[in-house]
């Protein structure tokens, strides 16, 4: 009987650890963290906005142009979300050809394929502040609610920046010149298959169009040959050479492309102040007409 309560008092004071031990319950408060809310704690975590990273694949060993802002480059793509499911590729389609530095590609993109050769293969992981753009037909299968995308890179040719490249590039139907009409399809074209458009929103692309002839048109026929656009862009870069030291950078660099009338003072930079009195402005004469001297023709 003794041998019996010994063993019961065994068990009891066995059972009462057993039930001593503290159980701790975790439970989620509230509602669940939004998206924003989770880019805001990895950018204090970051001590600052997410910037993006690159991983430089593969590179050639030799590299006689890296790519820089202006340069027309021709490329394939693969786009990743975090988690690593694809949601979009260039592969099997037509490459992408864009110009650097002009807005027809997502920001993180355009910044981290700067430095890029002939060739060269890169992946390039892009933040949730520097992947949005505007939906259009290349870019309609990139999505833009990921905290980061990921891009693999393969970089067919970069073309160096030239006059010629730029008139060509603005001359769509490749007939040597550029009218009005043909400059308001070049804007239409931007905006349907990249996204881009005027920072102005009031902006009238016939007015712009028109604006843009009479800007570089020096024989005043209504339409403007490789000679004229060549002309006109001396002349402003001569003058923007010239005020380059002397400026500080408040604002954008002027776009190389239809948006080159939009540096109403010519000194390189494209202004607040300029973008919004930009509407009411192309609807005028330029300030500044295609006039040369006779020994300048």
């Amino acid at each position: 009987m003794l041998k019996f309560q010994v063993y019961v008092q065994m068990l009891l004071r066995r059972k009462h650890r057993l039930y001593s031990i503290p159980v701790i319950e975790i439970r989620g408060e509230g509602q669940p963290m939004t998206a924003a809310q989770i880019r805001q704690l990895e950018e204090m975590a970051n001590g600052g906005p997410l910037d993006i990273k690159v991983e430089k694949t593969w590179r050639p060993v030799n590299c006689p142009r890296a790519a820089k802002r202006k340069d027309f480059i021709t490329f394939h793509y693969k786009a990743f979300t975090e988690a690593n499911k694809k949601c979009d590729q260039s592969y099997g389609h037509e490459p992408i050809r864009i110009q650097l530095g002009v807005g027809m590609i997502i920001p993180g993109l355009d910044k981290g394929m700067r430095g890029m050769c002939d060739t060269e293969l890169r992946k390039i992981h892009v933040p949730y502040r520097l992947s949005r753009k505007k939906k259009s037909k290349v870019w309609k299968n990139i999505p833009n609610d990921e905290h980061w995308l990921i891009f693999n890179i393969e970089m067919l040719t970069v073309e160096p920046w030239s006059l010629d490249l730029q008139f060509n590039f603005l001359d769509i139907n490749n007939d040597t010149v550029l009218t009005e009409n043909e400059l308001v399809k070049f804007q239409e074209n931007l905006k349907k298959n990249f996204g881009k458009t005027w920072r102005n929103e009031n902006i009238d692309y016939v007015n712009a169009a028109r604006y843009y002839i009479r800007y570089f048109d020096v024989d005043r026929n209504g339409r403007i040959d490789s000679m004229e656009f060549r002309q006109v862009m001396e002349r402003d870069m001569a003058v923007m050479a010239a005020v380059a030291s002397d400026k500080k950078l408040e604002g954008r660099k002027r776009d190389p492309s239809i948006a080159w009338i939009l540096d109403f003072n010519n000194d390189g930079i494209v202004s607040v102040s300029e973008i919004d009195r930009a509407d009411e402005i192309l609807q005028g004469e330029p300030a500044v007409l295609p006039i040369f001297a006779k020994d300048e023709l």
